[in-house]
């Protein structure tokens, strides 16, 4: 799998349900559910080497500020350097696939999909954890919870397509994990998570094998799948089957 196709699958991820729009040499992204998060609102395809006309035409028709850049394959040199240059912060995640040919041990245990708003209140329950564990060992302030209430939005506006899973463990909600199909034979797999208190018992693994599982029995062959880059979930992955693909850049504006 090129670094090309790796990029259009999670770019056509995080698009999913948003307000796409060509601009001047680039392409604008914006979240209908959560205008402001960054994985959702983003510029992307950008084609020119200076790209302040492009962000400039971005905050003029939604009102705020670009708060993320990606950097594809044909991203000229000169519009990274530009970003760079002018205070924007790199962003760097290894991303792994799980080839068409690899199996996938059937799934052991049972997982429900997210259906209702109570099943996704488990969800925020969990990303709350995640994004609470994620500031501590970056060294940062705790983030709002208003914020963890923006990264759940975003997710429910991916639309349909994309599938949110709940593991349980003795009654208690052990973990979750996201499963698209895509739409050319590419899966994707987002927010894997386990609860503490479930780790280190199989937990990643069976709603890996649910996931993929899923993504499949929906016509997907390939699946896709994101890592941070200092963290060991990496790890999870590549024992899994997954193979490192490419690494994929982007950058946050100085604002955010």
């Amino acid at each position: 799998m090129d670094e090309r196709a790796v990029h259009r699958t999670a770019q056509r991820f995080w698009s999913l349900g948003a307000d796409v729009r060509a601009l001047g040499g680039a392409t604008a992204v914006r979240s209908r559910t959560a205008p402001g998060h960054p994985l959702g609102t983003f510029l992307c395809e950008v084609r020119t080497a200076d790209p302040s006309e492009a962000l400039a035409e971005f905050a003029h028709r939604t009102g705020a500020p670009c708060p993320r850049v990606l950097v594809g394959p044909d991203t000229p040199p000169a519009a990274e350097a530009h970003l760079a240059l002018h205070g924007w912060r790199l962003d760097v995640q290894l991303q792994l696939v799980l080839p068409a040919a690899t199996p996938v041990d059937a799934p052991a245990d049972r997982v429900r999909p997210v259906v209702d708003d109570a099943e996704w209140e488990h969800v925020h329950r969990l990303f709350r954890i995640d994004h609470l564990e994620e500031d501590a060992r970056l060294g940062r302030p705790s983030r709002p919870e208003r914020a963890t209430a923006s990264a759940l939005a975003l997710r429910r506006g991916l639309g349909p397509a994309v599938t949110y899973l709940l593991a349980e463990r003795g009654g208690d909600v052990a973990g979750c994990i996201a499963a698209w199909p895509g739409d050319d034979g590419v899966a994707m797999i987002e927010d894997v998570f386990v609860h503490p208190d479930h780790r280190r018992r199989g937990v990643a693994s069976e709603l890996l094998r649910h996931a993929v599982t899923h993504a499949r029995s929906h016509g997907a062959g390939r699946v896709l799948i994101g890592a941070e880059v200092d963290d060991t979930p990496k790890h999870l992955y590549a024992g899994f089957g997954f193979h490192p693909a490419a690494v994929a850049r982007s950058y946050a504006g100085p604002a955010a």
